[in-house]
């Protein structure tokens, strides 16, 4: 038996030892962070590799953990948001260190980085007709494509669950347990991922102001944001007095009729774009409502230049093409499944509409991406640590249906616009409960509000 036993460990090689990470000064050569070098698979293990810029902020006490931090964007700085806000990280650092890294593909530290557009992407218009939305998807293939083929194995894994496995590669190479997860915006999206992929590895998970890409059924989250964005609607015109929901409401209609002109920039608007444009003035709260209201009354006397947003493009759009938000969501197949959706987030949300990224920016900016999704939302499994989440007017509701899919989980209130709490508009009191919750599993009471 000896013998069989000696064997046996000459034939089968031992368990690889994760690569440990060499930590020197970053890139730059600026202060606090540290930065390393990691090669992780594009796709299997044994294929090609990539190589990922990490970063930490080391602890400023005896080291107890990492917590794994992504921002949002979707983008590839990471590492320069981490450094610019380093303060909000001071009590967490007491005892352990706050890593972060530049995501896979996007313009940044990390290598390689695809050559393609990451500018500024108009919102097309809904397509009213079959061939509309025919040359729309072709023309978002032929734009894909343009991406695509400076690496397409990269583009096709550029998605949420190949960031979680990047970040499980990391958590390895930490020689960490289990993890800490702290997730911001888009940023909640890679961290939904890493717990539904990773359950056992979580220790704790904060999400603020995410989306909630843990949706049963796509559709009925669809439906859900848009009854959020009207509730946002109802707290102007509850502010703003009678009458105002119902000349808003004339206001969109007859722009759908007939574009409403704004000089100013050259530019005509349908109901969507100035639903669109003026809630970006709307979120800002009511500091910026008395603008909202004058903006009105000009759009309805013929001209909604009020409306026109900041920059070179007058038109409502988004930064960064898409690479990212095209692999985890889903898009629409064909004209009639749009049309039908749209429709739908009108009757359930007559103010807002499909007037909103997820509504009308990826279903229009997507269809026809020449890559199929990867990561499309799916539930949370409910054996992960009690989750803590926050949010602000315009995404409370939206984290909430993450977090209350676990058990025990709790979600901070902030009654007020803005969005980010905790790294963004650092926020003193959501700061000491994340910092408590992340460095000692303490969860805040239900039904905690931080003004």
């Amino acid at each position: 038996m000896l013998k069989i036993l000696l064997a046996l460990a000459v034939l089968v090689p031992p368990a690889p030892t994760p690569p440990a990470l060499d930590w020197r000064p970053c890139p730059d050569g600026g202060a606090v962070a540290e930065c390393a070098d990691l090669t992780v698979p594009v796709a299997a293990p044994g294929g090609r590799r990539i190589t990922l810029k990490v970063a930490r902020l080391p602890a400023t006490g005896v080291r107890k953990g990492s917590v794994l931090v992504n921002f949002g964007g979707p983008q590839g700085d990471q590492i320069a948001i981490m450094r610019s806000r380093s303060q909000v990280f001071d009590r967490i650092r007491e005892s352990m260190d706050v890593v972060t890294w530049d995501p896979r593909g996007y313009p940044g530290l990390s290598n390689p980085v695809l050559a393609c557009d990451w500018s500024r992407l108009r919102t097309p218009s809904f397509p009213g007709t079959r061939a509309e939305f025919d040359g729309l998807a072709a023309a978002n293939r032929a734009r894909g494509e343009r991406c695509r083929g400076t690496d397409p194995e990269l583009v096709d894994h550029m998605d949420s669950g190949s960031d979680a496995r990047d970040a499980e590669a990391i958590r390895s190479a930490l020689g960490e347990e289990r993890v800490n997860l702290i997730g911001t915006s888009y940023g909640g999206v890679v961290a939904q991922a890493y717990a539904r992929r990773f359950p056992h590895r979580v220790r704790t998970m904060y999400v603020d102001g995410t989306g909630n890409h843990s949706a049963r059924d796509w559709s009925r989250e669809l439906e859900d944001m848009a009854r959020d964005l009207d509730a946002y609607w109802a707290r102007f015109f509850a502010w703003a007095g009678p009458g105002t929901e119902q000349r808003w409401r004339a206001l969109v209609a007859e722009a759908d009729a007939e574009p409403v002109p704004a000089p100013a920039a050259g530019a005509r608007y349908d109901g969507t774009h100035l639903r669109a444009l003026a809630f970006a003035e709307l979120k800002d709260g009511p500091a910026r409502w008395p603008e909202l209201v004058a903006d009105l009354a000009a759009a309805e006397r013929g001209d909604a230049s009020g409306f026109v947003p900041p920059g070179n493009d007058p038109y409502p759009g988004l930064m960064g093409g898409g690479v990212k938000e095209c692999l985890d969501f889903p898009r629409p197949a064909d004209h009639r499944q749009l049309s039908r959706t749209t429709a739908r987030l009108e009757r359930v949300a007559p103010n807002a509409g499909a007037a909103f990224p997820m509504g009308w920016h990826l279903p229009t900016t997507c269809a026809g991406w020449p890559s199929p999704v990867a990561n499309p939302p799916s539930p949370l499994p409910t054996r992960l640590p009690p989750l803590l989440g926050a949010g602000t007017w315009l995404d409370h509701a939206a984290t909430a249906r993450v977090t209350a899919q676990v058990p025990g989980s709790r979600t901070i209130t902030h009654d007020g616009p803005g969005h980010n709490l905790f790294a963004a508009m650092a926020n003193r009191c959501v700061i000491d409960h994340v910092s408590l919750y992340i460095t000692t599993r303490a969860l805040p009471p239900a039904d905690t509000t931080c003004a």
